[in-house]
């Protein structure tokens, strides 16, 4: 189900209970974690843009509200003001749209003309939810944990995802806490 011929990934860390977030924030910190979300929404290329990520609001100011580098943002917010009110007006790094298909819309034309194969859908809770139905590919970070005041979760994912690469598990000294990386896409024999 890509969008204008491009494809939508979703990326996200959770813990055996789905959470995503806390206090408006990672509920853990993961180098090897954070690498692997650098790794995948960038892309190695010579353009300006070597990668264009689809986020809510909340996720965006979760990130201090600065676009991400090297990327183009998509912030989805229902606040019409919203890029007078962070400095966004005319940044070519960061748009404020008001919906998820103006985002998935104007990213998939960016994606074309940059030649990026992926636009990536990164949080939160709710744009996960809502963009699952245009998603082809999903990373996942598996963190073995559970959370048990967390604020947001990722989705029970449809049946028609599946898991096509699966990393060993892996230890984070820091944090001590285990986890993998997971791929899951679309069965396209369903």
């Amino acid at each position: 189900m890509s969008y204008a011929h491009t494809e939508v990934a979703q990326i996200a860390a959770i813990s055996s209970n789905r959470c995503i977030g806390k206090n408006n924030e990672l509920p853990w910190h993961i180098s090897a974690d954070l690498q692997h979300f650098k790794q995948m929404t960038t892309t190695q290329n010579d353009g300006d843009i070597q990668g264009i990520v689809i986020m809510g609001r909340k996720t965006f100011e979760s990130m201090g509200s600065k676009p991400l580098p090297k990327r183009v943002s998509f912030i989805i917010s229902t606040q019409m003001d919203y890029a007078e009110q962070k400095g966004l007006v005319g940044k070519n790094n960061a748009h404020v749209v008001h919906n998820l298909d103006d985002a998935l819309t104007q990213a998939a034309s960016l994606a074309h003309g940059a030649h990026l194969e992926t636009i990536w859908v990164i949080g939160g809770e709710r744009v996960f939810n809502d963009a699952l139905m245009y998603t082809d590919r999903i990373e996942l970070t598996h963190v073995d944990t559970d959370i048990t005041d967390g604020e947001a979760f990722y989705p029970e994912l449809p049946e028609r995802f599946k898991v096509v690469v699966e990393s060993e598990l892996m230890h984070d000294e820091k944090s001590d806490l285990s986890f993998k990386f997971t791929t899951y896409r679309v069965d396209t024999a369903k």
